[in-house]
């Protein structure tokens, strides 16, 4: 309720266009440059990535994952879906590092695959877990990112049956995501596709 009247007090305004509305507007998102890049090797049966991390594609996702603006999320999953098939028996999120959870108070990954989830109309599953802190990749290098990551993901409770969507926001050099898969295969989901908002430059 309180958001809610921010929201009527100060209207969201668009942070590509400035129109008031949205945080990130249909036309923005539109405009907004794919990726057309081949897609990187993680190990999954499919990986699927919607746009360059550039420009308000970039603005919106630091809005996201730092500023609070969590309704982005909605707007970033109807991106996903619009490229995805619709047969998963689960959607998961790659989780961040719990630290970093605490210090935003949310997980943005979650807030998107949870919403691609309720689009899909399929389950969203929480089993992928981070077996322990890990430092931030984005000043790494590539071989530091992968030894940065390495072992760090697991999981518990009951594996899906069948494919499973695995999300996250942002992918660079995919360290981060070749382990998570690892994780997923490791624990019995052998069939994974990757869905990522935006691809950033390698080092």
């Amino acid at each position: 309720m309180f958001e809610r009247l921010l929201q009527w007090v100060f209207p969201d305004e668009c942070v590509g266009c400035g129109m008031r509305g949205a945080l990130l507007c249909a036309g923005c998102l539109a405009a907004a440059p794919p990726y057309t890049d081949p897609m990187p090797c993680l190990g999954a049966h499919q990986v699927f990535i919607r746009y360059e991390y550039i420009d308000t594609i970039r603005a919106a996702l630091l809005l996201l994952k730092y500023c609070g603006k969590r309704r982005i999320a909605q707007a970033f999953a109807d991106a996903l879906v619009s490229m995805l098939p619709t047969t998963y028996a689960a959607v998961i999120a790659l989780p961040a590092a719990p630290l970093r959870i605490s210090q935003r108070g949310y997980d943005q990954a979650v807030l998107v695959a949870q919403a691609v989830a309720r689009r899909l109309g399929v389950r969203y599953g929480s089993g992928l877990f981070r077996t322990r802190d890990t430092t931030a990749q984005a000043h790494l290098t590539r071989a530091q990112r992968a030894a940065n990551v390495a072992g760090a993901f697991g999981w518990q409770g009951a594996v899906p049956n069948g494919r499973v969507l695995l999300v996250d926001d942002i992918c660079t050099t995919g360290a981060t995501l070749r382990e998570a898969i690892h994780a997923l295969h490791a624990a019995g989901i052998q069939d994974v596709d990757v869905a990522v908002i935006a691809r950033g430059k390698t080092n």
